[in-house]
């Protein structure tokens, strides 16, 4: 519920403070008074744009400021708590005060409940407080597109719906993904054969860290073979081998040292040394003997080797400058092979998912379509009902369901079709109904809406449009009633719809310090009297215009 509206400095309003009640709430005055410059600033708090000639001239910027009850309305409660983050303080929970502010210089702001907001957070929640239905809402009555929302309020189907494009989500994301990954995979076809190519290639060739090394080394041995053995045994005949070798020589050394040693014993030590010496000797000898044997000259081995290293030259060159960082590289493609079988392995889970998914799709949107059918005669016979109080009797008006392909509202084309009258064909309500008929159909369409429940104010602005005398009372009377489940702000010209008000304000234009402004009083008692009389009686009233008025005022009390 709108509790309080404050403007200040938009269009020709300088300071405006309104407080609302519970009921209907009627706005009267002349034409071009401010009566709906009042309902534009109410739009810019719902989240309609905004421009710079809003401001009022010599200022730099316009505010509009609401308090509201939200007390009953537990969906615009977690609205705020999710996208605002904050509630009111302790004791003022059931209230939310939104307030914007539009500047010249193009940096308006938005605030909820105290904090910095965005526009786009104010119309989400604008949602839920605020539906007004002037000239452009009923025009809304002529696009096909909502009579399905309409058919489905009045049904109570708005879970089902929401429940049915909850999977549709689901399944229209689940494809997306499905698509996805088989484009990825056509995509990535040649580059897997690339890598598993590449995978098996180093695979095959069977390498390790450390080889590349070990052969060279092997290759240096077998070019220089036949030199190494040369050296090997020659030093081997010199050392030992040949007549007059290293060894014998120590040999005769030794022999003759042992006699002169009786003569000099300080030699003793000396030929000790000698004789280990010899020992030294005689396994260098026998070490290079075994080293000539172990030395080959293997052209075929060489040959080999040469052919192995070439091998690994070619793998260097493709995938890494050492044989570690070969290996390292098929390490990553081995992992991509993996993630192309992870991701086959998903699609295959995916495409089994969807099959499933698409039937309970289905199955929800013939459930709905048959809901649909059930209480779309119910609603015919509640608006003709509606439309016959309000002087369209003997109107027919049908609600045409026609198959149509899978969309976010299901399967149904929903479309109103009316025939004003009598022995007249029903055509689509968009192409036959006047300005007139069309507000009252309006007005049919919320009396009944309004018995299935709404936690939103309903602001009316030209519900009178195109009627008058006893059909306009029958519309006021229709709107005190609506006013007992929702709060009702409404806009009229009528006398006949004004004398229903629980509370009633003038709106009116008045030159201060040489500006105009709009004026708006809460009237009570003689003042509600007096403006229900000029509206009944123009410049001059009357006491017979006053008296018509409170027999009006008084007749709407009773009925």
């Amino acid at each position: 519920m709108l509790l309080e509206l404050r403007i200040r400095n938009f269009a020709i309003i300088d300071e405006l403070s309104l407080s609302f009640s519970k009921g209907l709430n009627i706005l009267t005055g002349e034409t071009g008074a401010g009566k709906s410059i009042i309902l534009n600033a109410v739009h810019l708090l719902l989240g309609d744009k905004a421009t710079e000639e809003l401001i009022r001239s010599s200022e730099e910027e316009a505010s509009i400021e609401a308090l509201f009850d939200i007390s009953g309305n537990p969906e615009v409660k977690e609205r705020v708590k999710e996208r605002v983050g904050r509630l009111p303080d302790r004791g003022e929970e059931d209230c939310l005060l939104v307030r914007r502010v539009i500047s010249r210089s193009g940096r308006g702001k938005v605030f909820v409940n105290g904090s910095l907001s965005t526009l786009g957070i104010l119309s989400e929640i604008g949602e839920g407080l605020v539906s007004i239905y002037g000239q452009h809402e009923h025009q809304s009555l002529q696009r096909m597109e909502t009579h399905v929302d309409i058919l489905d309020e009045f049904g109570g189907l708005l879970g089902l719906r929401d429940k049915f494009q909850g999977r549709l989500q689901e399944f229209l994301s689940l494809s997306e993904e499905v698509r996805r990954i088989r484009e990825e995979k056509e995509r990535r076809a040649k580059e897997r054969d690339l890598m598993a190519f590449q995978s098996r290639e180093i695979e095959m060739a069977k390498i390790h860290e450390g080889e590349e090394e070990s052969l060279k080394e092997e290759k240096r041995l077998l070019t220089h073979a036949q030199r190494l053995i040369a050296f090997a045994n020659a030093s081997e005949e010199m050392l030992y081998g040949e007549e007059g070798s290293a060894i014998e020589r120590i040999q005769s050394i030794l022999n003759q040292g042992r006699e002169i040693v009786a003569i000099d014993p300080s030699l003793s030590q000396l030929l000790k040394n000698l004789e280990t010496a010899l020992i030294q000797v005689e396994e260098v000898a026998f070490g290079l003997r075994e080293y000539s044997r172990r030395i080959e000259a293997n052209p075929a081995r060489l040959e080999e080797i040469e052919n192995r290293l070439e091998e690994i030259d070619r793998l260097k060159r493709k995938y890494g400058s050492t044989l570690r960082e070969v290996l390292l590289f098929k390490e990553r493609v081995d992992q991509a092979l993996k993630s192309f079988t992870s991701d086959e392995e998903r699609l295959t889970d995916l495409e089994s998912s969807l099959g499933p998914l698409r039937e309970e799709v289905n199955a929800l949107a013939r459930r709905l379509s048959s809901e649909r059918r059930r209480v779309a005669s119910e609603l015919k016979r509640s608006v003709e009902k509606e439309l016959s109080s309000l002087g369209m009797k003997k109107t027919t008006f049908e609600v045409r369901i026609e198959d149509m392909p899978l969309s976010s509202k299901g399967i149904d084309r929903v479309e109103f079709l009316i025939s004003p009258n009598v022995g007249e064909e029903v055509k689509p309500l968009a192409k036959i109904a006047s300005g007139g008929e069309l507000s009252r159909i309006m007005l049919a369409i919320k009396r009944i809406l309004a018995k299935v429940g709404g936690a939103q104010a309903l602001v009316f602005d030209e519900v009178d449009s195109g009627i008058g005398g006893a059909i306009a009372e029958v519309v006021g009377r229709k709107l005190r009633e609506l006013s007992k489940h929702h709060q009702v702000i409404c806009v009229t010209h009528l006398p006949q719809i004004a004398c229903f008000a629980d509370r009633h304000y003038s709106v009116k234009k008045e030159v201060r310090a040489g500006r105009t402004v709009t004026v708006v009083d809460r009237l009570e008692e003689e003042a509600v009297t007096d403006e229900i009389a000029r509206m009944l009686g123009g410049v001059k009233v009357t006491e017979k215009t006053r008296a018509h008025a409170r027999e009006m005022i008084e007749n709407a009390k009773r009925s």
